[in-house]
């Protein structure tokens, strides 16, 4: 037997299910991070766009107001002759320092000035600082500035201005590229995390599902008296574990019915020796071989006949399902006719039913295929299942057997219904397995809990299956599958 508690370990189950969430929380969370901060990337420059470049632009229209404002007022004040267009002129000659000066200092902010501001002051500097008087102004022969350098300061003005909304368009521009440049890395962050979420199904399958359904499995089969499933699970984790105790428990299991079989089928052959002896010898008895016997005596006779006849029953059931374990007897596999066979193992067991008025109704398959099995084990099934209907029948009722087709075109259903207590639902499992008996039959009612035992291993054993339900009113009914014979 195997020590798993040698066995190398791997990591376990647990441990793998919580490096697989870790590694999908660091790719999800990690590509939610990646999105905040290109989003927080974007909100920045959209910041520093909206923030410097429009208010760039709305500086250079009131910069440009201004400009025009001074050479208005100034026309005005030649024109008019009065001092409050000399006080507008030199409060627009004030704005337009200011704003641009506030120009300059955004521009300068920005990663990649541009100077047609500075080169705006730099040039056109000396008529804003030109320090006029009122008077001088009013002098028809003063000229304030040139047309063409007015042309000229404007068409600056107009060029920066132009500049200015450039840098905002390619500022959007870039915004754009990495808006999509974000969703393109959020679509293959999703993306690598639905794969590791695949992957993680595929895991936990291969990892846990699968072996639980083979353990499933395995369990289903120790319970239908199976012990040669042995799991093959190669992991080293709780699960390898798991398989190597479940394969030793099987072995083990197996190992105590063989030594059982054999011990049942040793002392079956060892008690059938003695017992036919004294079945002759009751036998010779009965019949006066050895002398004439009064009433009384042929009584006890009779008894003990009947007790001897009984007793070697249990024996049989005993011998045939060690040789159903043992494997040992070669079935006599051809086809038969399932009416016919149906009809001999209710006559079989006519005599015991009429004797307590129970009535046996047979509903054979018109034009039914031949079926394919040994004859003479499914007869044995079928007068199983039978003695087991009458045995919890009450007296003057009625059992009723049919034959159908199905399921499917392959197979023959043959099905026995009785109007006794019915199975509870918890022990429609147990009713198959080998010497179980219901606590409350066990007192006075005879056998050894095999019949039904024996029945379902000769059924699987000819490629069948055999189950039982409840009727709705009373009773149950036991199904059994044959195979169909094809030429």
């Amino acid at each position: 037997m195997q020590n798993v508690n040698n066995m190398p370990m791997t990591p376990g189950i647990s441990k793998k299910l919580f490096i697989l969430l870790f590694f999908f929380i660091l790719i999800f969370y990690g590509t939610v991070y990646g999105l905040f901060i290109k989003v927080r990337e974007m909100s920045d420059a959209s910041a520093r766009i909206v923030g410097i470049s429009n208010r760039i632009a709305v500086l250079s229209q009131d910069l440009k107001n201004s400009l025009l404002d001074m050479d208005a007022n100034i026309k005005k004040l030649k024109l008019l002759k009065k001092a409050v267009y000399f006080d507008y002129f030199e409060t627009a000659r004030g704005n337009y320092q200011k704003i641009l000066v506030k120009i300059i200092v955004l521009d300068t902010g920005r990663v990649t000035p541009a100077g047609y501001w500075r080169d705006i002051d730099q040039t056109f500097e000396g008529y804003i600082q030109s320090g006029v008087s009122m008077k001088q102004a009013m002098n028809k022969d003063y000229t304030w500035i040139d047309a063409n350098v007015m042309n000229q300061w404007m068409a600056a003005i107009a060029a920066a201005r132009k500049d200015n909304e450039d840098r905002i368009e390619q500022a959007l521009i870039r915004i754009n590229r990495l808006s999509r440049q974000v969703v393109k890395n959020c679509m293959i962050g999703f993306g690598i995390s639905i794969l590791v979420g695949i992957m993680g199904v595929l895991f936990i399958s291969r990892s846990i599902i699968v072996p639980l359904n083979k353990l499933k499995s395995g369990l289903r089969r120790v319970s239908d008296d199976n012990y040669t499933y042995e799991m093959d699970i190669a992991s080293k984790d709780e699960f390898g574990e798991l398989a190597a105790a479940f394969n030793d428990m099987n072995r083990q299991l197996k190992a105590d019915d063989e030594i059982r079989s054999d011990f049942i089928a040793t002392l079956s052959h060892e008690i059938r020796s003695p017992l036919s002896s004294i079945r002759e010898s009751v036998n010779m008895l009965t019949e006066e071989i050895l002398g004439p016997v009064n009433d009384k005596q042929k009584k006890f006779l009779t008894i003990s006949a009947n007790e001897i006849a009984r007793i070697t029953s249990l024996l049989n059931h005993l011998l045939d399902a060690s040789v159903l374990v043992s494997g040992t007897e070669k079935k006599q596999v051809a086809p038969f006719d399932p009416n016919q066979l149906v009809q001999s193992a209710i006559l079989s067991i006519t005599p015991g039913a009429k004797a307590r008025g129970i009535c046996t109704e047979f509903e054979p398959l018109g034009q039914a295929p031949m079926a394919k099995g040994d004859e003479t084990e499914i007869m044995q099934v079928i007068i199983n299942i039978l003695d087991n209907a009458l045995k919890f029948s009450p007296d003057n009722s009625r059992v009723d057997v049919r034959l159908t087709r199905g399921p499917g075109k392959h197979f023959l259903t043959c099905a026995v219904s009785d109007e006794g207590p019915g199975i509870p639902e918890d022990k429609k499992n147990l009713i198959f397995k080998k010497y179980y008996r219901a606590r409350e039959v066990r007192k006075h009612m005879d056998g050894v809990g095999l019949g039904l035992n024996i029945a379902r291993r000769i059924v699987q054993a000819n490629g069948g299956e055999i189950f039982v339900e409840n009727k709705q009113d009373k009773g149950c009914t036991f199904f059994f599958t044959l195979p169909v014979f094809h030429q």
